[in-house]
């Protein structure tokens, strides 16, 4: 704030004008001065009724500490551009599987929409460390896993239990949540704790652990490809193999439970106008999967 002061004063003429460009009383620029002069140990301006002058240290001081200022109101602009106008790079990182939930599709229209955004895209199933500003925004498949972070339910997808034709017919296929207990379960270790999966709301089950427990919703599908158990996934990950009948649905009028497809993102980063786009962007987009989307965003909007 000192070399602030002193800089508008000296570009001003006088301390009033000075302190109306500032937004300060004429007394606290007159200070600021002051313990400026007193910080370097040096006279730096010469006073008098109706103007200052600079003394032989004030020259050098201004001429140093003018470029500081101009690089200060600079990097004031660019911020100020980056809350009004979406630009700049977004790092976004999102599950392996994000192809299935047509984020693929979905990004190329975001960037043609915001053509002042440079987007770097990370496939993961991992936690995303938004935190230390490895990125900006995050998806996640599954309750949302830190309280420091705001997040935005974008769609609800149906669980389904699954295996193999050739599983079940060497196993047998179960007819009741109990006789889970009698399969190889394999486990997706973000999606549900081992050794349990919640089927709906009135319905956990404790089953049996099989041959895999992974973090990798797609290593749980091929693992039930290859005949080794019973797998309990989002549906829309093994639609196709549904279909086509590599997969078989086991136990549909017993498993309601849907999974939660959420964007995550450091709190205060909405009012960002890239982050904002992007979010606001994703929730129209897959806003017939989760209704109160839109009224999330308005709500979130409404916080900053």
């Amino acid at each position: 704030m000192a070399m602030m002061s002193f800089a508008e004063v000296v570009r001003a003429g006088s301390f009033s004008s000075a302190a109306a460009t500032l937004g300060y009383s004429k007394a606290a620029v007159s200070r600021q001065i002051s313990r400026l002069e007193a910080s370097v140990g040096m006279k730096l301006l010469e006073r008098n009724t109706r103007t200052v002058s600079l003394t032989p240290a004030g020259r050098e001081m201004y001429a140093r500490c003018a470029r500081i200022v101009e690089e200060v109101n600079e990097v004031n602009r660019v911020m100020t551009g980056m809350q009004q106008r979406p630009r700049g790079e977004l790092k976004v990182n999102a599950p392996v599987v994000s192809s299935l939930f047509d984020l693929t599709k979905i990004i190329p229209r975001f960037l043609k929409a915001y053509t002042d955004i440079r987007l770097f895209l990370n496939l993961s199933d991992s936690r995303a460390d938004l935190l230390k500003g490895r990125f900006d925004v995050a998806f996640w498949i599954g309750a949302p896993y830190d309280s420091n972070l705001d997040s935005m339910l974008l769609r609800e997808y149906p669980m389904v239990l699954v295996a193999s034709p050739a599983y079940l017919e060497d196993r047998g296929r179960p007819s009741s949540a109990h006789d889970l207990k009698e399969h190889a379960c394999i486990f997706e270790t973000h999606l549900s704790q081992l050794g349990e999966w919640r089927l709906s709301a009135d319905v956990t089950v404790q089953v049996n652990r099989g041959p895999l427990a992974s973090n990798s919703v797609r290593m749980a599908r091929e693992a039930s490809l290859e005949n080794l158990g019973v797998s309990y996934l989002p549906r829309f990950l093994v639609s196709d193999d549904i279909e086509r009948g590599r997969l078989e649905v086991l136990l549909p009028d017993i498993v309601t439970e849907t999974i939660p497809l959420y964007l995550m993102f450091p709190k205060g980063n909405y009012s960002m106008a890239k982050v904002r786009a992007f979010v606001d962007f994703l929730t129209a987009e897959l806003r017939d999967g989760a209704p109160d989307a839109a009224a999330a965003g308005m709500a979130l909007a409404s916080a900053y």
